[in-house]
C-alpha cells in the first residue's frame, strides 16, 4: 500500500473535520496509527517533496518537531 500526496492531504482534511483539530492535531492522530506511521516514514525518505516538508518542519520547530534526521534519514522522534 502507498499513499499519494493528494490522498494524504484529503486524509488530513477529513481528520480535521471529523475531530475538530488543527493540522498538527490531525497529523498527531494520523501518525499515531502504526501502519500510517510506516507509510509516512517511507514516503518522507523516498519522495523529495515530502522530505522537503519534513526538513522544513525540523528547521521551524527544532526539538519540538515530530521528526529527526539521523544519518541522512528522517525518522519520527521517539
Amino acid at each position: 500500500m502507498d499513499i499519494g500526496n493528494r490522498d494524504f492531504v484529503q486524509l488530513v482534511k477529513r481528520t480535521r473535520e471529523k475531530f475538530g483539530v488543527s493540522i498538527d492535531g490531525a497529523h498527531d492522530l494520523i501518525f499515531a496509527d502504526e501502519e500510517m506511521g510506516r507509510l509516512v516514514a517511507r514516503r518522507i525518505n523516498h519522495n523529495p517533496e515530502c522530505r522537503k516538508q519534513a526538513l522544513r518542519d525540523i528547521r521551524k520547530k527544532g526539538d519540538r518537531s515530530r521528526f529527526i534526521e539521523i544519518d541522512d534519514k528522517i525518522r519520527f522522534r521517539a
